[in-house]
């Protein structure tokens, strides 16, 4: 009988635990970028990210309503990382006026892969169309 106990308790201890490791892994806090880019070519800025991923940064325009001053824009972010390598297609807004840009979207390939991601930059000189900002990944269950 005592036997059956301890058994019992390992078994309730490693159910315990399990349910606590999912539980912790399923708040993950969000991967949090920061990024510097400028106009490398047409449709296409080249830079770097940093942060909790280091690595360079390559985005491309695929879309672009420009009729009025807030532009409508698709783009591809492109984080090349080693294995934490990923691509993001994000949609969102460019406001031509404040040259403040914000857009969100999935990791459609790589690292983290279905994940929201969330964009939110600035522009910081006109000249060279360089960007600056943050990039924040969502893994599931954050």
């Amino acid at each position: 009988m005592r036997k059956r106990i301890l058994v019992l308790a390992a078994l309730l201890g490693a159910v315990g635990s399990i349910s606590l490791t999912a539980a912790a892994s399923a708040k993950a806090p969000p991967v949090h970028l920061t990024f510097a880019k400028q106009a490398a070519g047409p449709g296409v800025w080249s830079g770097t990210v940093a942060g909790d991923i280091d690595g360079a940064l390559t985005t491309r325009l695929l879309s672009l309503d420009d009729r009025k001053p807030v532009w409508r824009v698709t783009f591809d972010w492109i984080v090349d990382a080693g294995p934490r390598s990923f691509t993001a297609r994000l949609h969102g807004t460019l406001d031509t006026t404040t040259g403040a840009v914000a857009m969100k979207g999935h990791v459609i390939e790589g690292h983290l892969l279905g994940a929201k991601v969330r964009e939110s930059g600035q522009l910081v000189d006109p000249a060279t169309s360089a960007f600056e900002g943050t990039i924040d990944v969502f893994p599931h269950g954050a």
